[in-house]
Order: C-alpha cells, then sequence, then structure tokens
C-alpha cells in the first residue's frame, strides 16, 4: 500500500512538474517568438486590460501601459487610448483638430505595428495632405479596444470620451459588433495559467460556434437576437449624441478578412448596417471594394489570425481620406 501511494504520489509530482515546465516554456516563447493568439490575448487581458466599473463598458485599456504583444509594441496614453508610434506622436502639437477613432480590436489594431493602425495612418494623411488644401492638422485618438460590441463602445463615448468633444468621431463597425457582451474570467485558474487558458480557448474553438464561422456571424444579425438588436440602439444612440454636439460622424464598415471584397458572403449585413447608419446621420465609408477577389489571407497578421496586418490597415485609412470631414478646417 505505501509503495502505491509513494508512486501515485511521485507521478502527481512529475505530472506537476512538467505543468510547470511547459508553462514556463509556452510563456518565453510567446514573450519572445512563438506568438500563439489564444497567448496573446491571455496576456493582452491581464497587462493592458482592465474590469471596468461601468458595467455597461465591461472592460477598458490602463493608462499608461507599455507592453510587447503578437511581436508589437503596444502603449496607451492617460486615457487608456493606444498610442501611435513616437515619430508620429512627436508629431502632434495642441491646435491640432481632435479626432477619435472608437471600435473595437480592428481599430486596436491587434497585431499591427503602433505606426499600421489605420489611426496612425490617417493621422500621417491628414497632416501630409491637408494643410496643402487649407485643413488643418489633426491628431486621431485610437480609442478601440479588444473585444468590444457597439453597444460597449457606445457607453465608453458616453461616459469617457464625449466630454473632450472631439471634431470628428469615427466608428469602425465590425462584422462582430452584435456579439453578446463578454464577461471578464474570475477563473484563477486560467487567469494566473497561459497554457491552460490556451486549452481551454482551442477546445472553445473546435466545438463552440466560431467553429463555422459564416452561419455564427449571419446568426447574429437575426432580427430579435438581442445583441443586433443592442448594436441598433447603439448607433442610434451614438448618432443622437453627434447631432446633439454638432459633431460630424463617419461609420468605416469593417470587412471580414476571409473574403473582403465587397464585404463577400456579408454583403447584405453590411448593406442593413450602412442603412441604419445613414438613418442616424452617420457619413459611411465602404473601403471593401479596394481588396482583391477571393482569399484575403494576405491582409491577415498570423496564418491563424484574420485581423487586419498593415497593408488591410492603409486601405482603411486611405478610404477615410475620401471622408467630406477628412480635411476640415
Amino acid at each position: 500500500m505505501r509503495a502505491r501511494l509513494l508512486r501515485l504520489t511521485a507521478f502527481v509530482l512529475s505530472l506537476f512538474a512538467a505543468f510547470l515546465l511547459a508553462e514556463g516554456a509556452l510563456r518565453f516563447l510567446s514573450s519572445h517568438w512563438l506568438y500563439v493568439f489564444d497567448v496573446e490575448m491571455w496576456r493582452y487581458a491581464r497587462l493592458v486590460k482592465l474590469e471596468s466599473k461601468d458595467r455597461a463598458i465591461v472592460e477598458e485599456h490602463r493608462p499608461n501601459v507599455d507592453e510587447v504583444l503578437m511581436g508589437v509594441r503596444v502603449r496607451t496614453d492617460e486615457h487608456g487610448f493606444r498610442l501611435p508610434d513616437p515619430a508620429t506622436q512627436a508629431e502632434r502639437r495642441p491646435d491640432d483638430r481632435q479626432i477619435v477613432a472608437l471600435g473595437d480590436s480592428i481599430t486596436f489594431g491587434w497585431g499591427a505595428g503602433d505606426s499600421d493602425t489605420w489611426p496612425a495612418q490617417l493621422e500621417r494623411l491628414l497632416n501630409d495632405r491637408c494643410p496643402r488644401q487649407d485643413g488643418r492638422r489633426a491628431t486621431v485618438h485610437n480609442a478601440g479596444i479588444g473585444n468590444c460590441n457597439s453597444s460597449m463602445e457606445v457607453a465608453r463615448y458616453r461616459e469617457r470620451i464625449r466630454s473632450l468633444h472631439p471634431g470628428w468621431l469615427i466608428l469602425g463597425y465590425s462584422y462582430n459588433d452584435p456579439e453578446p457582451d463578454p464577461v471578464p474570467s474570475h477563473n484563477p485558474f486560467f487567469w494566473h495559467s497561459a497554457l491552460l487558458s490556451l486549452g481551454w480557448a482551442r477546445t472553445a474553438r473546435l466545438h463552440g460556434p466560431y467553429s463555422s464561422y459564416e452561419p455564427y456571424y449571419k446568426g447574429l444579425y437575426r432580427d430579435g437576437q438581442p445583441g443586433w438588436e443592442s448594436a441598433k440602439r447603439a448607433l442610434r444612440e451614438l448618432g443622437a449624441m453627434l447631432r446633439e454636439d454638432h459633431i460630424p460622424g463617419t461609420l468605416l464598415l469593417l470587412p471580414e478578412l476571409h473574403d473582403p471584397k465587397d464585404f463577400g458572403p456579408f454583403a447584405g449585413i453590411f448593406a442593413e448596417v450602412a442603412a441604419l447608419g445613414r438613418e442616424n446621420g452617420f457619413e459611411v465609408i465602404d473601403p471593401s471594394g479596394a481588396f482583391p477577389p477571393g482569399s484575403g489571407e494576405a491582409f491577415w497578421v498570423s496564418p491563424e489570425d484574420a485581423h487586419p496586418n498593415g497593408r488591410g490597415q492603409t486601405i482603411y485609412a486611405e478610404a477615410l481620406m475620401r471622408s467630406r470631414w477628412a480635411c476640415a478646417r
């Protein structure tokens, strides 16, 4: 009996030691070379995000962070806005026109370098072209946060950004904006273990709704779905606030990058969103026609991650230069 107990104890200790070794190796490799999407999202949640005290906002960015995620630098300012590269930031002036880019991980620029996000690229384009057209210089504040939906974005604008009274508000609308509010995890095992979080995320992806992305996203837009109804209310509320404050608003439609040309299989969804935006006073910008036909994988940040890389972000920034508000005085 004692021998069996000793063997069992040795087996358990060996498993525990192997787990600690694997955990340490995964953390080291993920922070130095092997950028695994689910592990990097775990690091993002721990290092950059914080749970908001406002239940409607759900999650926010910590102010004044400086981290490396997916191999790129991520810095935030005192408002939790993602900062551009230092060279672009150094060109900002106190009398710049203040522009806010609101949205989710695509606007935030997940996996894209700090100089490559569409808000950073738009800032440089505006400051290169607008002064030559008697327009003002501009600072574009990147208020994108990963895993946000429309209602969370609008709540954040109402409670955190509206008082800044920007001169132009750009809402980056993603195909997944009608998803339900995320529920921040309080599970201590997942919170403290990259390995357990990776295993759980991969299992959920194989057997959850994301295993068949097209019917999943289309299903979000059925009338009566809580997330879609909430997204519609959010767009109406944001439009009303902008009209009340005399702030121009632009709705930038961000295609799903498996088949981005003219929105691919989601063209009907985006047509409905565009109509809703126009009804509520938004200018609507459609960048999808600039993508080539077929797979958009060349525009992904990695083979397993369909967030837009620098090339994809450039398409969005260039499309916004067509806006009637781009070079306003």
